[in-house]
């Protein structure tokens, strides 16, 4: 399979997939949340600050160098006018410190020291930029952009496809944004597993009675894991089922995983509707994972439904959230024997692994 075969992902193996993606994008909030404010995250235990900078969006540590102090706390200088104890415009929108009013432009180099007016600038005073972007109404940071810097990012995976976002055929809502304690790629393989939701969602989207799961083939790209279903759910008024509680065939329903940590559920229903949801899970830290989710429907458009429909997907995160945070090790042995794993139901997961095992071992093997 991989040089980690045979071998539970140690400590070392799991710091190596963490290292490698860090070459991956991923979300730290939502765009409206990004206002003319520089606003707070975090990644893989790392503080950052993402800010409007002009028509930039920019990520970068959320410290100050001057006195490790928390840029997210400062403000935005639009650059259009002297600094207050004279000093001349800078040009540009910069990020200022609120302790000492050290100001940041888009590079992360320092143009303004207050105290010492007049004065040359140290080289040294700058901080490193990330690569950020704007992408499905979310802010995603790049920590490691590769050789061509924030300017040139050489992403490890492209951005999730998402020709849904922003169709005006589409009425899209997020949902509330919650944080596991577990890892991204648990919560991912929650997901995905769709052999639990007679056990775990009995009544709300599978039965008891027939627990056996469909025939489906998975596909992979290298970019992304496709598979598609037809899963006999309960109906609902959410999906826009005129019999609630009698059983409906979803067929099909198109699981796409988006490498590493997003997904696409697109299911077909009645009449030619459509049900989307896409979530896009981060790292806060090995064992803690923060999720942005989007839902997408083609009926009920009117605002009203909003509600039920949000506290539909959050009946299911509830029952969801203490199975996830119950697994051990929170992180995936991505080595298959390390697990029972079923042929057909666990197809996925078992290419999931896979792929995310090829990428610790080919980190290992840099060294």
């Amino acid at each position: 399979m991989n040089e980690l075969a045979g071998n539970q992902l140690n400590a070392a193996g799991e710091a190596a997939l963490e290292r490698a993606l860090r070459r991956a994008w991923a979300p730290v909030c939502r765009a409206d949340e990004l206002t003319d404010a520089p606003k707070a995250a975090r990644l893989n235990d790392e503080a950052l600050v993402v800010v409007r900078l002009g028509g930039e969006v920019a990520a970068f540590p959320d410290l100050c160098a001057h006195r490790g102090t928390a840029l997210s706390l400062g403000w935005v200088d639009q650059g259009t006018a002297p600094a207050p104890d004279g000093s001349p415009a800078t040009g540009e929108p910069c990020l200022v410190c609120p302790y000492h009013g050290w100001t940041y432009d888009k590079s992360g180099t320092v143009r303004r020291i207050p105290a010492v007016h007049g004065r040359a600038i140290p080289r040294r005073a700058k901080i490193e930029r990330y690569a950020a972007t704007e992408h499905a109404g979310l802010i995603w940071v790049l920590m490691d952009p590769g050789p061509g810097g924030w300017e040139q990012p050489a992403p490890l995976f492209p951005l999730p496809q998402v020709p849904w976002w922003g169709d005006p055929k589409l009425r899209t809502i997020p949902i509330s944004t919650y944080d596991w304690k577990s890892s991204p790629a648990r919560r991912i393989e929650n997901f995905i597993d769709f052999s639990h939701f007679p056990w775990v969602h009995e009544g709300i989207l599978g039965d008891r009675a027939k627990p056996l799961s469909p025939d489906h083939v998975v596909e992979s790209d290298g970019e992304t894991i496709k598979f598609q279903i037809a899963l006999e759910e309960p109906q609902t008024s959410v999906k826009g089922d005129v019999v609630p509680g009698a059983k409906v065939q979803r067929d099909p329903t198109t699981y796409t995983v988006h490498l590493p940590y997003s997904v696409t559920l697109d299911q077909q229903l009645p009449d030619g509707n459509r049900f989307i949801l896409f979530i896009a899970a981060a790292p806060l830290s090995a064992k803690e994972t923060r999720t942005f989710t989007w839902n997408a429907r083609t009926y009920r458009m009117e605002p009203e439904a909003d509600e039920e429909l949000a506290k539909f997907q959050e009946l299911i995160l509830d029952q969801d959230q203490p199975i996830t945070e119950s697994q051990r090790p929170e992180q995936l042995p991505i080595d298959l024997s390390a697990e029972l794993h079923i042929a057909g139901p666990d197809q996925a997961s078992i290419e999931y692994r896979r792929i995310l095992g090829g990428i610790a071992a080919e980190e290992l093997a840099k060294g």
